[in-house]
């Protein structure tokens, strides 16, 4: 049948072979040279010369909060751009002023970056905002700062993932004071709206989602109006297991655009700018080990449950402590190697545990963005670890040694795989480091793998959807910090261009 649009003169970089690409009904339905795939066209035919750009599937962010990343733009006040601890403060306090007696949440914060060297406190936001409740998550997600009056929403005793003198909260105690400030309906899907314009603007045509109780239907609403143009695979809740397990609903799901894939993070550990990652020594900057916060046989229990149901688990664990703990649970489960259960972020795996991973089938969703904000000299991973530790987190070149599945997703830290790749092409440090064609399939086909949409996602091959990327250059021909996107293609629609 006649395509609806070839792309050509447009060399494929992840590909052999080709240079043109068919498309119709939203699939590829020839690749080859320009030349011969052009003898294809017909009279509706749309022709789209490339001029040597090269071309490759959409990008996939196998680990991302999608709402949160719209809500940044449309909702809370993004202090991931402040260079100090007195400039957070400052943003927060013109927020507050457009919001009189409103909620006023800040998300992003990073005291790493700060001279001051310290986190936020509650007597910081008492003093500039009084009268109005201020929370402030940092950017981990794992600590959040709360003024007085914020922490009177907070029902938990102190010490139990709360310390009212600072006004911090850790890990659920921090999510629930979040959802004191939850935004109407009609914003979150302006958010949703917003956080598909960005994807797609990067290049991202598809996200793993560890979403919250307000995604699902917020998207389905997005969805339904036109405004989503962005594939969602949605990651629940641990606590929908029953519900989904009840109604039947296995894993895919869903829509077009969006699809139940399993269950989401499964908290066993924090996060190491919070110092709750579980460690088996202690922070170098002395506080403590981390914390445990689900034992294995717990974590067990849950897998059996999900793999009846038909899910998948995304379970989150950073420190080397939990990742032993998170494969120690996989094995007590007999987890089946066909469920590609994931565990997210992956930081301080040992050679041993990554063997074990391969054994049962599990993916590695890692965040290169994270050794590319975080790790080498002076930054925050060598301050709470030391030397020796930060030369082996996130070591993307161990998981692809050991033969491990890899997806790479940002966790919205930021979204963006051009920002979010030199952490595994040009890293600090040789465990990290990979070939750049590695690390593009680690945020193509590697997402595609970890949510079973290899035969449709991933690759630019016929029968696949026509969910392509052209940048400005290849790796090979510019600096990597002049690359750009410069078109985005959903089912063979455009929907970003350049300007």
């Amino acid at each position: 049948m006649t395509p609806e649009l070839i792309l050509y003169h447009a060399p494929l970089l992840l590909e052999r072979g080709g240079d043109a690409v068919a498309i119709r009904c939203g699939r590829i339905v020839a690749v080859g040279r320009s030349e011969e795939v052009l003898r294809l066209r017909g009279p509706g035919t749309e022709l789209l010369d490339l001029e040597g750009r090269p071309l490759l599937p959409g990008f996939f962010d196998a680990h991302l909060h999608f709402l949160q990343v719209g809500l940044d733009r449309v909702f809370y006040v993004d202090l991931s751009q402040a260079g100090s601890l007195s400039q957070a403060l400052e943003l927060l306090v013109r927020a507050g002023k457009a919001r009189p007696g409103g909620w006023v949440v800040g998300r992003g914060w990073d005291e790493s970056v700060w001279p001051e060297r310290r986190y936020l406190e509650r007597l910081d936001l008492d003093r500039r905002l009084p009268n109005q409740p201020v929370v402030a998550m940092r950017v981990d997600g794992h600590l959040a700062v709360a003024n007085t009056l914020a922490l009177a929403r907070c029902l938990r005793p102190e010490g139990e993932l709360v310390d009212r003198a600072r006004g911090h909260l850790w890990e659920e105690a921090a999510e629930e004071l979040l959802a004191c400030a939850q935004p109407d309906r009609e914003t979150l899907v302006e958010a949703a709206a917003a956080a598909s314009r960005l994807a797609a603007s990067l290049g991202i045509t598809a996200v793993a989602d560890m979403g919250g109780p307000q995604v699902l239907p917020t998207l389905q609403l997005a969805e339904t109006r036109g405004l989503l143009r962005t594939r969602v695979f949605l990651y629940l809740p641990r606590e929908e297991l029953d519900r989904l397990a009840g109604l039947g609903i296995r894993r895919g799901f869903g829509s077009e655009l969006v699809r139940i894939q399993g269950l989401k993070e499964v908290f066993v550990d924090g996060s190491i700018g919070a110092r709750t990652a579980a460690l088996t020594s202690p922070y170098a900057d002395g506080e403590g080990q981390g914390e445990l916060l689900l034992t294995r046989e717990e974590l067990a229990t849950l897998l059996r449950g999900a793999e009846r149901a038909g899910l998948q688990v995304a379970i989150h664990a950073i420190g080397d402590r939990d990742i032993e703990e998170a494969i120690s649970a996989c094995e007590l489960a007999r987890v089946s190697p066909g469920a590609r259960h994931r565990i997210e972020h992956l930081e301080l795996p040992t050679p041993a545990q990554l063997q074990r991973m391969r054994d049962l089938g599990l993916v590695a969703s890692m965040q290169p963005n994270f050794a590319a904000r975080w790790s080498g000299p002076g930054k925050l991973y060598e301050t709470r670890l030391g030397r020796d530790r930060d030369a082996v987190i996130d070591p993307h070149a161990w998981v692809a040694e050991a033969k491990l599945p890899l997806a790479f997703g940002s966790d919205g830290m930021p979204i963006g795989p051009l920002f979010g790749l030199p952490g595994a092409i040009s890293p600090p440090h040789p465990a990290q480091r990979l070939p750049w064609e590695v690390a593009f399939r680690a945020y193509t086909s590697g997402g595609a793998y970890a949510v079973f949409a290899e035969g449709e996602l991933g690759k630019i091959a016929p029968g696949y959807l026509a969910d392509l990327v052209v940048l400005s250059a290849g790796p090979s021909q510019a600096p990597w910090e002049e690359l750009q996107v410069d078109m985005t293609f959903l089912s063979g629609q455009l929907i970003y261009e350049r300007t």
